[in-house]
């Protein structure tokens, strides 16, 4: 079997599959695991805070946020890596009149659902977070929102599928494939690849590889600006939101700032423009931001769905593939649950949910 495509849902689902079946697993990937899209991220596992109110995003959300706990505790029992599973939760910020009514309301919502979450007046989000501007109109606390260092999660997926036989192929670059009968193969400058099967986990450019085959994959790459910052004076414990903006502590000190959004192509440079946008951000967030130079800034190209949700599927044009692409923001916190669909639908196992939603349409 071949993975195309070494980033966190690519290498959740070998280390997936490499504990569920005996299949002989090849991860090939064009520079090394997590290069793109995956080490990018901030890493924010965020459920109850996010824009999705209900339906098949929310539910698949939900049931990966809850694999987590036992994720991390197998992989850093197995690597001895700290995976940075902060679990101090999500604080969201409102800055108008408007944003806290939406608060407001979104906090009622998610506590009808079970999800819960506590509106707090500007003085107690002070007092969980003192840092924080001191124009508030309102804010709410997401305990069950959490975070991880995505970098050394995919850092420890490749070990432990390692561990259990997969090989990684960096540096590989897959130009093409074609599928003829119960065959797969892969064109790589080495030369030809064949696979009983492959799955197709190339991110922003699982289109283009597919193109070929006369499949267009409803997906654009959108770029991601982030930078990082050195606090001083000041700390945080909580991943702090507001709008399209948050700040997301490391255990190393450092605060994340994030993101940009920009369909430009895979142009991944970072822009003085993107860089501008997220210290003002991060600023109105955090006042004592401002003029801080930041530590070092990156961009990624996130695989940006036209249908709004993830495609998990077997394509009807060549049942020997199977694609898994278009997380967006959502890459690191939908590895989990991915990877386990994947293995259900490659053992023939009936699918923890309904997999119609993340089906292929052609478009």
């Amino acid at each position: 079997m071949a993975i195309v495509g070494g980033g966190v849902i690519g290498c959740a689902i070998a280390f997936a599959l490499a504990r569920a079946t005996s299949l002989r697993i090849v991860v090939f990937e064009r520079g090394r695991p997590g290069c793109e899209a995956s080490n990018a991220a901030a890493g924010v596992l965020a459920v109850a805070s996010a824009h999705a109110r209900q339906g098949v995003l929310l539910d698949l959300r939900r049931r990966s946020a809850a694999m987590f706990p036992e994720l991390v505790r197998e992989l850093e029992e197995e690597t001895d890596i700290d995976l940075g599973y902060r679990q101090t939760g999500l604080i969201s910020l409102a800055f108008s009149e408007a944003a806290a009514a939406e608060l407001q309301d979104l906090v009622q919502h998610r506590n009808a659902q079970g999800l819960p979450c506590q509106l707090l007046t500007p003085d107690e989000a002070r007092a969980l977070e003192p840092a924080l501007s001191p124009y508030l109109q309102a804010a709410a606390l997401f305990p069950d929102d959490r975070s991880i260092n995505n970098e050394r999660m995919v850092a420890a997926l490749v070990i432990a599928a390692r561990n259990r036989g997969v090989a990684f192929r960096s540096d590989h670059v897959v130009r093409a494939l074609s599928a003829a009968g119960r065959t797969v193969k892969l064109q790589l400058e080495s030369g030809p690849f064949e696979a009983g099967l492959a799955i197709i986990t190339a991110g922003a450019w699982s289109g283009e590889l597919l193109a070929p085959l006369g499949i267009k994959v409803p997906l654009r790459p959108a770029r991601g600006e982030m930078t990082a910052i050195q606090p001083c004076g000041w700390t945080l414990r909580h991943t702090v939101t507001a709008d399209t903006g948050y700040l997301v502590p490391r255990g190393s000190g450092e605060v994340l700032i994030g993101s940009t959004t920009a369909f430009v192509g895979f142009d991944a440079r970072v822009t003085p423009e993107g860089l501008a946008t997220l210290l003002t951000s991060a600023a109105a967030m955090v006042p004592r931001i401002a003029g801080t130079a930041p530590l070092r800034s990156w961009a990624g190209l996130r695989p940006c769905p036209t249908i709004r949700r993830p495609i998990i599927t077997f394509l009807p044009q060549a049942d020997r593939v199977l694609l898994a692409t278009g997380h967006h923001r959502n890459g690191i916190l939908l590895a989990p649950i991915t990877a386990q669909l994947v293995t259900e639908l490659v053992t023939g196992t009936p699918t923890t949910v309904a997999m119609g939603p993340f089906s292929y349409r052609k478009h």
